[in-house]
């Protein structure tokens, strides 16, 4: 179990609600004791949601936003690019191996790419930035643990991208995360259908027994009997919720967020599973339309921030 836990925190589009929900959430832990976080951020930003020095924290401050520019709800695009520096000053704090998790705040998709920003979003960014071929998003809460087996894509490519190959994969995944990090001996993982009623054989569809079931079948038979289904996504989730399955694997992004920021907006957060490394993020985005208003609900980012304390101290690697 590693000591002196240090979590490399970005801090998000200056001008959304990360800069806000991040000084609460460091406030809400300013008794941790075996962490110390790096912000890399803004002073001038922070300092207007009340930040202050505290001994488990680090300010890594980047004057990348000045006054002129810099107003809540208002991104540009010299905020996106800030967005994306520190981001880049986070990911090397990672590769220096000056610290070892990583947690990030929200940035707007659609003003990054306009910034120069080639990827989906910050799953993919990891994923390139540190070589990995593959990795999963995961969201996690005491109420519900959900995968999703595609993420950002047109429900159409969704559709086309579930093949056997990817369920498997996304299950070999999923199950080491919940045995290694969440140190659940025997999870139990429920599967969703992608048609309605999980077909009702084959009524509705073909997916379910082209690719699905073959999959559990597979993993089944080479990881153990972990996996079962495919349920009816309508209800699958309701008996995840009671206890009945550890974590579901929802086959396109909808399917299984609703459900999961339904149950879990306040507390969820978002797992990158697959990189080196523990990275969480809040569930929420930028709220561009409360941003400044100090009204934002910061327990989804100090969620986000105690996992990653947690999950990295007890990481096997």
């Amino acid at each position: 179990m590693k000591k002196n836990i240090r979590i490399a925190i970005s801090m998000g589009e200056p001008t959304g609600i990360g800069p806000e929900v991040l000084v609460k959430a460091l406030g809400a832990l300013k008794h941790v004791k075996d962490a110390t976080f790096y912000v890399c951020g803004d002073l001038f930003v922070l300092s207007r949601y009340g930040f202050k020095n505290q001994k488990n924290v680090r300010l890594l401050d980047l004057k990348n936003v000045t006054p002129e520019y810099f107003s809540p709800g208002a991104p540009s695009k010299e905020t996106a690019q800030a967005t994306l520096e520190y981001l880049k000053v986070a990911v090397n704090l990672i590769k220096k191996g000056e610290c070892y998790g990583l947690v990030t705040a929200p940035l707007s998709k659609e003003h990054v790419a306009r910034a120069g920003f080639l990827w989906p979003g910050h799953t993919e960014f990891l994923a390139h930035a540190f070589g990995v071929s593959h990795v999963e998003m995961v969201f996690v809460s005491d109420a519900l643990k959900v995968v999703l087996a595609t993420r950002h894509m047109s429900l159409k490519d969704a559709i086309r991208s579930i093949t056997e190959t990817k369920i498997e994969r996304c299950g070999d995944f999923v199950l080491k995360f919940l045995k290694d990090i969440v140190k659940i001996k025997n999870p139990s993982i429920a599967v969703c259908g992608l048609n309605p009623h999980a077909s009702e054989s084959g009524l509705f569809g073909s997916e379910e027994k082209a690719s699905i079931i073959p999959a559990i079948k597979k993993l089944n038979k080479v990881r153990g009997e972990y996996f079962f289904g495919p349920f009816a996504a309508d209800t699958i989730f309701r008996r995840a919720r009671q206890g009945e399955f550890d974590l579901v694997m929802a086959m396109y992004h909808d399917q299984g967020l609703i459900p999961f920021k339904m149950a879990s907006f306040q507390k969820g957060v978002n797992v990158t599973i697959g990189l080196p490394f523990i990275r969480t993020s809040p569930l929420h985005g930028t709220a561009f339309d409360i941003a400044g208003k100090n009204i934002a609900d910061h327990h989804s980012m100090e969620e986000a921030l105690r996992l990653a304390c947690l999950w990295t101290k007890c990481s096997p690697k």
